[in-house]
């Protein structure tokens, strides 16, 4: 059973995942107040993002 999750993660799967944590803590830092690390952590966001784009 964990031969068969593990193939389906691959590696934009992983930077896609990625994304969305960051994401989701940039939202959480900007409604803290806290702006500059929740701006820093959407631009991290996209570039893992994008990243994932250029995985095949």
């Amino acid at each position: 059973m964990g031969d068969i999750i593990m193939k389906k993660i691959n590696k934009r799967n992983g930077y896609q995942f990625l994304s969305i944590l960051i994401f989701i803590g940039a939202i959480f830092s900007l409604l803290k107040q806290n702006i500059g690390f929740g701006y820093a952590l959407i631009i991290l966001g996209y570039i893992v993002l994008r990243k994932s784009d250029l995985e095949d």
